[in-house]
């Protein structure tokens, strides 16, 4: 037996012989001072990502990337169809070798 399995073996009779102690009870009105205490700090000045300010940036994003998209949206063609057209021709099509 490895002496870290017989040092566990000991540990674990020690603790089965150990007696438990019964958990007290929560003094009378903690729950409510705690509820009281929650309610109070959620009730505080706005954090920094407050989600009027995320609404707002999402707006923005949103305004931006269709403010990029409008030239190739309005117009017909497409601005990659020489790159594609290029790629289209290096790669073969059949899978003949």
């Amino acid at each position: 037996m490895n002496p870290i399995d017989e040092q566990l073996n000991r540990l674990f009779r020690a603790a089965a012989k150990g007696e438990t102690e019964p958990v007290a009870a929560p003094a009378f009105g903690l729950e409510t001072r705690v509820m009281a205490a929650w309610r109070a700090a959620g009730a505080g000045k706005a954090n920094f990502w407050d989600m009027g300010m995320l609404a707002r940036a999402l707006g923005l994003a949103s305004l931006i990337l269709v403010a990029s998209c409008w030239p190739t949206l309005s117009s017909g063609s497409n601005p990659f169809a020489d790159f594609l057209q290029l790629t289209d021709s290096t790669i073969p099509a059949d899978d003949a070798p």
